[in-house]
């Protein structure tokens, strides 16, 4: 094997020359990059904001903070600190109102306002930083208070301004007029209703931007409010023309409590709308009877007799509707009658209720809306059922009225001789009778057998002596009346108003 003889470069002097001059540019650029690097971090220490410190040239407000600490800054803000003095006008369609911006609940947001201002010269590459916080120094730069809104104050606010707008709407309804003997319909009423939740979000994204970037808030808001139709209208009503029945029956000699619960249960059910074929309760519409819907303590017939109740004199409303409706000719869906006659109707005519128990209903067996109108004044009660004429020519015949046996309850008396018996109390016999609707006159007339009515009277009261000859014995009170002294259609029965 023969080995290759080595070679030997030769460079040149020119070549040499070369080289060295491209080795001593690049150390003097190296060198002046280091320079530069040098200056740079010399001029960043000197120019950059330091740690928790906001740059030089920063204001908020117009407020100088540049150089300050966090809580520096934080310190001179609360003592001169901008706040929202202006006025907002909201509208909702016809309805305004001026508000202060505070009152609605915006203020600026201090601590997110400081980290606004702190972020200036510090976002980007080292040599951008460099560049925001020399044009900070040399030309200043200026942060607006970035504002919240405190959303349950501006809740409370616009909850205050719905008062002035939200209110039912108002159905259509019909009066008679006394004077004229017409009908008059008055007219429906639309109701409104603030939309609070989407009047919060046009605060925030019309208001608060708008603040934050330090611009004026709008001067006039407008903001949602939903119209409602009322169920029943003019219109619907237009074919009420007529007082279809109506009944009248006296409260002269009630007391106080028993008149004012006449009054209470009348207003409940006045101007009550039943459209056709439409059912009335009347438990339903006048509800419980308590204080907290306004009734008083008044006399009401318990098992056959009068005992101060909770109501009393109610039955006097619903016995006034019943013959109402009878001479309006409704179809009565239920009716019940007292356990003993009462005073201010005819034998048969009477409906009696008891809340959760016994209610009286009647159905709109016309094709036209029904209106029930009531009027208590001067101790009189008045129900008229209006509707489309004609009325119906109808009369309440009542017939097969007779007396039935009399109840005797008889208690034990220690205070009498033993057998000897007296009469406490006199009592009255009881009563039976028929009612019967006519529809019409003549031999087209329809006849309807409506109720046959049994009525308990009053018993009367016996005491039978049960003192022993020569015995002497304090007076006690009479015991109760046994079960079998009670007829049984008495027992148990609610206590009727």
């Amino acid at each position: 094997m023969t080995s290759q003889p080595s070679k030997t470069v030769l460079i040149s002097p020119s070549a040499r020359g070369r080289l060295a001059g491209r080795i001593r540019v690049g150390l003097v650029v190296a060198f002046s990059l280091l320079i530069l690097l040098g200056v740079v971090v010399s001029a960043g220490a000197l120019i950059l904001p330091k740690d928790n410190r906001i740059a030089k040239g920063v204001r908020i407000a117009s407020l100088p903070v540049g150089g300050l600490t966090r809580a520096e800054a934080e310190q001179r803000l609360e003592e001169q600190w901008i706040r929202a003095d202006g006025h907002l006008t909201i509208q909702a369609g016809p309805y305004q109102h001026d508000v202060a911006l505070r009152d609605l609940g915006f203020a600026p947001d201090l601590a997110a306002t400081l980290d606004a201002a702190l972020a200036l010269g510090r976002a980007g590459n080292p040599i951008t930083r460099l560049n925001d916080a020399w044009r900070l120094r040399q030309d200043g730069g200026e942060i607006h208070p970035v504002f919240a809104l405190d959303e349950s104050r501006a809740e409370a606010a616009l909850a205050a301004f719905s008062e002035t707008i939200n209110h039912p709407p108002v159905n259509a309804s019909a009066r008679w007029d006394d004077v004229t003997n017409v009908v008059v319909i008055l007219s429906e009423q639309p109701g409104a209703k603030l939309d609070i939740p989407a009047s919060l979000k046009l605060l925030k994204s019309e208001v608060l931007p708008a603040l934050s970037a330090g611009r004026s808030a709008p001067e006039i808001l407008d903001v949602p409010y939903r119209e409602k139709t009322p169920a029943v209208t003019a219109a619907a009503l237009s074919r009420i023309d007529t007082v279809l029945g109506a009944y009248t029956t006296s409260y002269a000699t009630s007391s106080r409590n028993r008149a004012s619960n006449v009054e209470t249960a009348a207003r409940a059910m006045h101007g009550l709308i039943l459209l056709p074929g439409e059912t009335f309760s009347f438990n339903e519409t006048v509800g419980p009877r308590d204080a907290e819907s306004g009734f008083k303590v008044a006399p009401v017939i318990s098992n056959g007799q009068l005992t101060p109740g909770m109501g009393g004199g109610i039955c006097q409303v619903s016995t006034t509707l019943y013959n109402a409706a009878l001479l309006a000719n409704m179809a009565i869906v239920q009716r019940s009658h007292h356990s003993l006659p009462i005073h201010y109707a005819p034998l048969g005519q009477d409906a009696t209720v008891a809340y959760g128990a016994i209610d009286f209903r009647f159905r709109n067996s016309d094709d036209a809306p029904v209106i029930i109108e009531t009027l208590a004044e001067k101790r009189k009660l008045t129900i008229r059922l209006l509707g489309e004429g004609p009325a119906p020519k109808v009369t309440i015949l009542r017939g097969g009225i007779r007396a039935l046996s009399q109840r005797v309850v008889t208690k034990e008396d220690p205070t009498l001789p033993a057998g000897a018996r007296k009469v406490v109390k006199k009592g009255s016999p009881g009563r039976a009778v028929t009612v019967t609707r006519v529809v019409g006159e003549g031999p087209d007339a329809i006849r309807e057998v409506i109720s046959t009515d049994r009525y308990l009277g009053e018993a009367t009261i016996v005491h039978v002596g049960t003192a022993k000859p020569g015995e002497t014995a304090a007076p006690v009170a009479a015991p109760p009346a046994s079960p079998a002294d009670v007829p049984a259609a008495t027992e148990n029965l609610p206590a009727t108003e």
